[in-house]
């Protein structure tokens, strides 16, 4: 008698664990504003992209992240290992409205500079754009 209760149990919280996920799907952000930052414990120089527009990105449903984080900011690292600036630590800031990312960016811009011991180089977007990273999904698909 217990083996069904649990069997049952375990049944009715399965349906409802995959309803509730249903409810939470990935969607494609029409479009989000992005830019990214990289700096270096071995050098004073820290770079910046311009802020930038980034086409059907992908967002976790019920977190609100951007899937891919990681793989914007590998972006930019890769590109900028490619130019002769390896070992660098880089990180990708994004929202839906370009008011916040702009505040974002001013505000972590300010911080290098009020420093003075750092050398502020910007990438132009004729240079280096984000490319849209779609969701790997789990389960062997």
């Amino acid at each position: 008698m217990k083996k069904i209760i649990y069997t049952i149990t375990a049944i009715l919280a399965l349906v409802f664990t995959t309803n509730a996920m249903a409810k939470d799907e990935n969607k494609v952000m029409p479009s989000i504003y992005v830019f990214g930052v990289s700096t270096s414990f071995n050098d004073s120089l820290v770079f910046f992209t311009d802020v930038m527009k980034l086409d059907s990105a992908w967002q976790d449903g019920k977190s609100g992240f951007i899937y891919g984080r990681g793989n914007y900011s590998f972006q930019l690292h890769d590109y900028l290992e490619r130019k002769g600036y390896p070992n660098r630590t880089c990180i990708f800031v994004a929202d839906k409205n370009i008011k916040n990312v702009t505040k974002k960016y001013e505000k972590m811009k300010s911080r290098y500079t009020k420093k003075g011991k750092c050398e502020i180089l910007l990438i132009d977007k004729s240079e280096f754009v984000f490319t849209p990273v779609e969701p790997q999904l789990s389960g062997g698909n």
